[in-house]
């Protein structure tokens, strides 16, 4: 068994998380990951007796206090527009031992804010991830790396400047979080200036590997190259062979996709989307699924947010008018002792619902309501308006049922503004049945999750699912679209199954039934509700197997480079055997187009043609 004593990874991303130390980012869920996934990394493969190290590389942004970072003396260059510049590098290491390495350039990175870090204009952006690619490479190349990890395609410009010779010995592999963003940008003067401008050799890479109906297409550029240098292309939710998940969804085409509309509502659909976006080669390589896992801090006997010493820390630093929670009995109670739980304490849990209650709508609970929860961004793919599409009627239905919903939508986004009036038209109408706040507060938000019946989570596309996780794991039944990684907690919630998404009113009927059934249940069958709330509560969402198959993958690398080697040692003995009989055998070989090509074959004839050059 081949298993190295030790690893170094270079893991690069735009995003890594740990924001409260000021020196980190997140916008998304790939920033949550990040923060957590080195960690467990090192964990498991110390259980395989392996020392692994891992460099977090990312781009140094400009609200970052540079002043708490060592400046690293090292040399960087960069070109971009054929204008060379350098990068600066600074090393940070956090207190749990993680080291994070800073790329800064004034002219790149001058703009961006905490909130504010993926350029608008395609053009701007492929310059800056060309521009920190370079520099990222030009340190991978002067450091001693066994392995690089990349994460999402605003890094997956870096193995076209690392080289084939450094390419031949280092394995590279590519974890995609969200192939709805390609990193697709508009052709200037043609497709070979376009990639000139961004210092690649436009004449020799534009059609083989960035093409993408006439523009660049960063992420299908980062899957071949990874894919033919022997990496492995993943994405965070489904299993190794793509079977399920978010891999398994990647791999339909738009036909597939429209079949199973039609297949769903008995009719034909009027759109569908396609999480590929589009690009077949996702049908083509095999993308394999290793599914996110969650810290235990997100399990209810751990949750920071239900600690009362926590809470006295977060209120501290806010000004006394400004409590937390509004309500004064909310307040005191949750800053007062821990309302930590876990399945046998759920009497903890039901506090919890009478607090959130008063938070939410000022009484205390009579007659046991149901709490139907959601919580997120106001955006496309969240798909949270289907919510209040369904509120009315909801109620109708059960006079107990009320909704709590968090949630903000990005000022310029105009459809995601007007979802927050609807939900304000029906907090208005309705105020003692739906609670609406598009404020963020964090222990508000997990008060929600722990105090709540049900979860809706009604994603368009959803890759991994952390909110599922975080509901699941505190007791609150997710009711939510069958989708990505949200399939992998359908044993233990109500999951409808839509992909017309011109029929707003059909899926708003599907999402209906599951809500009516999951009521219902609660209602009627409470041994079958609590069977689900504790099925959910004893997910195993650790890390523990998602971060052994990253080990294993990073082991495979190495095992695939040896494979590489031996092709290359066949053909050369082969070639060697032939004798005088080489220019024979290679005027009558030629080896089958697509399909019926063989990568031997094809390696052997390209041996051939440079021994007779």
């Amino acid at each position: 068994m081949f298993k190295p004593q030790k690893m170094r990874v270079a893991m690069a991303a735009w995003e890594i998380g740990r924001v409260k130390s000021g020196l980190g980012i997140k916008l998304g869920g790939l920033g949550a990951i990040i923060e957590e996934l080195p960690a467990e990394l090192v964990k498991a493969a110390a259980r395989q007796d392996i020392e692994l190290e891992i460099e977090i590389l990312t781009p140094c942004f400009a609200h970052y206090d540079k002043s708490r970072l060592t400046p690293l003396a090292i040399e960087l260059p960069a070109i971009i527009n054929g204008s060379p510049f350098s990068f600066q590098a600074f090393e940070h290491i956090f207190p749990d031992g993680q080291k994070v390495i800073y790329f800064w350039d004034r002219w790149q990175l001058d703009w961006t804010n905490a909130t504010a870090i993926y350029p608008s204009d395609p053009h701007m952006a492929a310059k800056l991830y060309s521009s920190v690619a370079q520099a990222m490479a030009g340190y991978i190349k002067q450091k001693q790396f066994s392995t690089v990890h990349l994460h999402d395609y605003h890094v997956g410009l870096i193995p076209f400047f690392l080289g084939y010779d450094c390419l031949k010995e280092l394995p590279v592999h590519f974890t995609i979080h969200n192939a709805t963003y390609q990193g697709i940008t508009p052709l200037q003067d043609g497709g070979y200036a376009s990639l000139d401008r961004l210092n690649l050799p436009g004449e020799k890479l534009f059609h083989k590997y960035f093409d993408f109906f006439n523009n660049l297409n960063l992420i299908k550029a980062c899957m071949l190259k990874v894919y033919e240098t022997g990496g492995k292309i993943t994405t965070v939710s489904g299993d190794l062979n793509g079977t399920w998940g978010y891999a398994a969804e990647l791999k339909l085409s738009h036909e597939a996709m429209w079949q199973k509309a039609a297949a769903q509502k008995g009719s034909s659909p009027g759109e569908v989307f396609v999480p590929n976006r589009h690009l077949d080669l996702f049908e083509k390589l095999p993308i394999a699924g290793i599914t996110n896992g969650m810290s235990d801090l997100n399990r209810p006997e751990q949750l920071p947010e239900l600690k009362a010493s926590v809470l006295q820390k977060l209120q501290a630093l806010r000004h006394p008018d400004d409590p937390i929670f509004h309500h004064p009995t909310t307040q005191s109670e949750m800053l007062a002792r821990d309302h930590t739980f876990d399945q046998e304490h759920l009497e903890i849990k039901t506090e919890l619902k009478r607090l959130l209650h008063l938070e939410a709508f000022g009484t205390e609970p009579i007659n046991d309501p149901i709490l139907i929860t959601a919580i997120g961004r106001l955006v496309d793919q969240k798909n949270l308006g289907l919510v209040a599409d369904i509120i009315e009627r909801t109620i109708i239905h059960d006079p107990g049922a009320k909704f709590i919903i968090l949630a903000s939508a990005p000022k310029e986004d105009d459809a995601g503004q007007a979802i927050e009036g609807a939900f304000f038209r029906l907090a208005a109408m309705y105020p003692e049945r739906v609670y609406f706040n598009n404020t963020f507060n964090l222990p508000l938000s997990k008060l929600i999750l722990a105090g709540g019946d049900f979860m809706l989570i009604p994603s368009r596309f959803e890759p991994c699912g952390l909110v599922d996780y975080e509901a699941s794991l505190v007791g609150n039944v997710v009711i939510g679209r069958a989708t990505g990684g949200l399939t992998k907690v359908r044993y233990c919630a109500y999951l409808y199954e839509w992909l017309d998404i011109s029929d707003r009113f059909g899926e708003a009927h599907a999402f209906f039934e599951q809500i009516r059934a999951a009521i219902d249940t609660y209602r009627y069958d409470p041994g079958r509700h609590e069977w689900l709330k504790r099925q959910a509560m004893a997910i195993n969402a650790s890390w523990d197997r998602s971060a052994t198959q990253y080990i294993d993958m990073y082991r495979y690398g190495f095992l695939h480079k040896r494979w590489i080697t031996y092709q290359h040692e066949v053909v050369n003995q082969f070639i060697g055997s032939l004798d005088d009989d080489r220019k024979l055998f290679n005027d009558f070989f030629a080896p089958g187009q697509k399909e019926y090509g063989d990568k031997l074959d094809w390696d052997l004839k390209l041996a051939l043609s440079q021994v007779d050059e």
